[in-house]
Order: structure tokens, then sequence, then C-alpha cells
């Protein structure tokens, strides 16, 4: 028979709230960094006149095809002071490369160097350029790249199943694999 006992049961159990409250406080906090982050690392790397411009990019390259491995990141979360805390799933992994190169091809693309000297031209510096026009005219990339944040953060949990022992942090995943274990 049909029936929604098990829904109710789950629902029942306080800790798939504490659950529920820690992801979205994952996501949402998490997504703003790396939003940020990204936008404020892909606008100096799109524009022609930022000098060392090719070796920034060679590094954030560099870290996109080489990392340091799983133990050296858990000794680096563990010397930082961040185990067993919220900061340990959001600052690792702060920022994409993969979104910085997405961000800045948008920018190169769509933002016209013209804009900018015309903009310079009535004494627009660059903070206000970017957040005056480059951001309003920026409204696509900015939804797309909050989405694969958010996408990635709701659906996250080797991170804090490496970095949380406390099971008031734990998110929604590590509470219901919890339950699947207990059973």
């Amino acid at each position: 028979e049909f029936s929604l006992l098990g829904y109710k049961t789950i629902f029942e159990y306080s800790k798939i709230w504490t659950g529920y409250g820690n992801s979205l406080f994952y996501m949402v906090v998490g997504t703003t960094v790396n939003v940020v982050l990204t936008i404020l690392a892909a606008y100096p790397l799109s524009r022609r006149d930022f000098y060392g411009r090719g070796i920034f990019m060679f590094l954030f390259v560099f870290t996109m095809m080489f990392n340091g491995g799983l133990i050296p990141n858990y000794l680096l979360v563990q010397d930082l002071g961040l185990l067993n805390s919220r900061w340990a799933l959001i600052i690792p992994n702060a920022l994409s490369v993969f979104n910085v190169i997405i961000t800045m091809s948008f920018f190169k693309s769509t933002i016209p160097n013209e804009l900018l000297e015309s903009a310079q031209l009535d004494g627009c510096n660059d903070f206000k350029f970017l957040f005056k026009v480059v951001l309003p005219l920026s409204a696509p990339i900015i939804a797309v790249i909050s989405l694969f944040y958010a996408v990635g953060h709701w659906n996250s949990y080797f991170g804090a199943l490496i970095y949380l022992r406390d099971a008031s942090l734990f998110p929604l995943q590590l509470i219901l694999r919890d339950i699947l274990v207990q059973n």
C-alpha cells in the first residue's frame, strides 16, 4: 500500500533539520564567497592592460592541472586551524579555476574596451567601473557560476567527511549517510 510513514519518520528525526540548515549555510555562504572571489580574479585577468596577466594565468592553470593531493590539503586545513569548523568546507574550495576561466572569457567577449575608455574619460576608476558597469552587464555569467557553485556546495559531502567531527556541523548528506549506516 501507498504510505508516507517513511517520510514522517525521517522528518521527526531532529538531526535532519540540523543537516538541512547546515547544508543551506554552506551553500549560501560558500556560493557568495566563491562568486566574489571568482569575479575579483577574472576581471583583472580579462583586461589587456593588466601587467603580468600571463604569469598569473599560468599559475592559475598550473594549480588546476596539478594539485597537492588529499594529504597535503588535510595538513593545510589542520595548520590553518580550520578542522572541525564551518570554514573548513568553504575556504579550501573558495575558487574554481575553471569558473575563473569561463568568467574571464565572458568579460573579454562581452565588455568592450571602448566602454572602459569612455568611462575613464568621465573620471571613473577601475573599481567603480567594475561595480557600476561590468557587474550589471554580467548578470548571465554571475547566474551561471552561482548555479555551478551552489550545486557543488549542496552535493558535496567528501570535505565534510574528512574535516568535520562534530555532528552538529554535518551537512544533510552526512546525516543521511549516518541514517543508512545505522540501519
